[in-house]
């Protein structure tokens, strides 16, 4: 009789027991389901908030891009821009000086022509108006322009002969030399000559030795004919920078 009920004690204990056990499986698979799912609505929220995330870098970085684009072509326009207006700037300051040189050059010849047409009282005989000497081709070599006027009022013409002398210093020698226009003129020229009424250019080329400084040119103009027989002399510094040969 005892045995009965131990047994029946023991089958009622291991009907408990497979219960407890079945019910923990049971909470522990609910428990596991249920974090499934929460990982799950996580991760879904995560993934909308970084595509949004995303989604507002690629517009912002498109926009930056847009703007840096627009930097650039401003950047560039502006360099040309800054490139056409220095040219045109080189050019006006080119022309501005073209015409100040033109204007310089008008100054003169009106000056020369007043000579002619309303001199001085003291300017009323031949005069020489304009000499100068400009570096040419060669290392040594000089061109020489002379301009010689007298008034509208004069009748007949003014002839004679010209003179040209240049003094320097021989490097040779060391003292001082007198040129004559005959010893350096290319081509060879005993004397230059006038003939003229109003006003004339004589022009020419001259040839320095080796070693010769110049310091100054003489000229002298030694009227021919008849009247006035005076000769007329006038000194002339050699241009500075270019008196070494």
């Amino acid at each position: 009789m005892s045995r009965i009920v131990i047994k029946k004690e023991e089958e009622e204990n291991n009907s408990w027991w497979r219960f407890g056990l079945a019910a923990l499986l049971v909470a522990s698979l609910v428990s596991a389901w249920g974090i499934f799912e929460y990982g799950r609505y996580r991760a879904g929220y995560d993934r909308v908030a970084f595509k949004e995330v995303r989604q507002k870098l690629e517009q912002s970085n498109a926009a930056f891009e847009a703007e840096l684009r627009k930097l650039r072509k401003e950047k560039l326009d502006l360099e040309h821009t800054m490139r056409i207006e220095s040219q045109a700037y080189s050019q006006v300051r080119k022309d501005l000086m073209g015409l100040q040189d033109e204007l310089l050059e008008l100054k003169e010849e009106l000056a020369f022509y007043r000579g002619i047409v309303s001199p001085s009282d003291v300017n009323r005989g031949l005069q020489i108006q304009r000499f100068t000497l400009t570096k040419s081709g060669g290392e040594r070599s000089w061109h020489y322009k002379l301009v010689l006027t007298r008034v509208l009022k004069n009748r007949g013409t003014a002839r004679g002969t010209a003179e040209i002398l240049v003094e320097g210093v021989s490097a040779e020698s060391g003292v001082n030399k007198q040129l004559t226009l005959s010893g350096i003129s290319v081509p060879r020229v005993q004397q230059l000559r006038y003939n003229f009424k109003y006003f004339q250019n004589i022009e020419g080329e001259i040839e320095l030795p080796a070693g010769f400084t110049p310091s100054r040119a003489i000229l002298i103009l030694k009227p021919g004919g008849k009247g006035n027989k005076t000769q007329l002399k006038k000194v002339f510094d050699w241009p500075e920078g270019h008196k070494s040969t």
